[in-house]
């Protein structure tokens, strides 16, 4: 990971969210007996992407913002993080790892708003900043999705419910940039309860939950698609019978361990992955 670009996501410093930091950012390591890297940060207040760009000989042109999970207080950057952008540039789309900002420890519930207000700004700002970037990443601007985990992916469910088409007038030209996803990969997402704004132009969603998950129980992924089909937005869904929160890639075993495979094949099957609508 050391070689691998970090970008700040705000060059000039996160806008201010009237979110105070008394402790510096940490990184905890909670890598257990299987001795994969499962570190997560808290305490985030300067955001940032890793870059993990999909090998010249495989790559589509299609590119993916991953968002961890962590409850809005920390950030799981390997489990949901890096270890997914490996997964999606084995079939050649780009990640992004996004480490959005975080409350701070000890936060009190009034400040849920404001993180959440970051958040969101936090992914806008990604979005743009790919697009910005798209031609020396060589990514398809049209071809920028997201995939989130829990707390992540009810972020990406709110980028796509507010997504706007950027500003033709901004003085910075990241701002420029259209915020909307090509289409939005949430995996065990907390589902926000307005979903009003999910009208017919947000792009394709697949959507992954365990029925066994109390955490983020099934039935708002069941709502999400409902409001989905009557907006007329193209979704796919799957429920694993016996998976609970947190499965991850699906490394530990059980059915989950099935939803890359799909998740690929219906971004192949969308045309997400066909290298030829790559533009020059």
């Amino acid at each position: 990971l050391m070689s691998l670009p970090v970008l700040d996501l705000w060059d000039q410093g996160p806008p201010d969210s009237g979110v105070q930091y008394s402790v510096p950012e940490v990184l905890l390591d909670r890598t257990g007996d299987d001795q994969r890297l499962n570190r997560l940060y808290s305490n985030v207040s300067q955001p940032t992407l890793t870059v993990h760009r999909a090998a010249e000989v495989r790559a589509t042109g299609a590119a993916v913002l991953v968002f961890p999970g962590g409850g809005y207080q920390d950030v799981w950057i390997d489990k949901e993080g890096h270890d997914v952008a490996r997964w999606l540039n084995l079939f050649g789309v780009t990640a992004i790892v996004v480490k959005d900002r975080t409350a701070p420890t000890g936060a009190k519930e009034n400040v849920r708003e404001a993180v959440l207000q970051a958040t969101l700004a936090d992914a806008q700002r990604a979005m743009r900043l790919v697009r910005h970037h798209a031609r020396e990443w060589g990514v398809d601007p049209g071809r920028v999705g997201t995939i989130g985990f829990s707390a992540g992916g009810h972020l990406i469910l709110r980028l796509a419910a507010q997504a706007d088409g950027g500003r033709p007038d901004a003085a910075d030209p990241v701002e420029r940039q259209s915020s909307a996803p090509s289409f939005t990969i949430p995996v065990y997402p907390g589902v926000p309860p307005d979903l009003s704004g999910l009208g017919p132009n947000v792009g394709p969603m697949f959507v992954v939950n365990g029925s066994r998950d109390t955490l983020t129980p099934p039935q708002g992924a069941v709502r999400l698609c409902q409001a989905l089909l009557e907006a007329g937005v193209p979704v796919e869904l799957h429920l694993f019978g016996q998976a609970e929160h947190g499965f991850g890639l699906g490394i530990a075993g059980g059915s989950a361990r099935r939803w890359p495979d799909l998740c690929e094949e219906w971004m192949r099957e969308l045309g997400f992955l066909a290298s030829s609508q790559l533009q020059n």
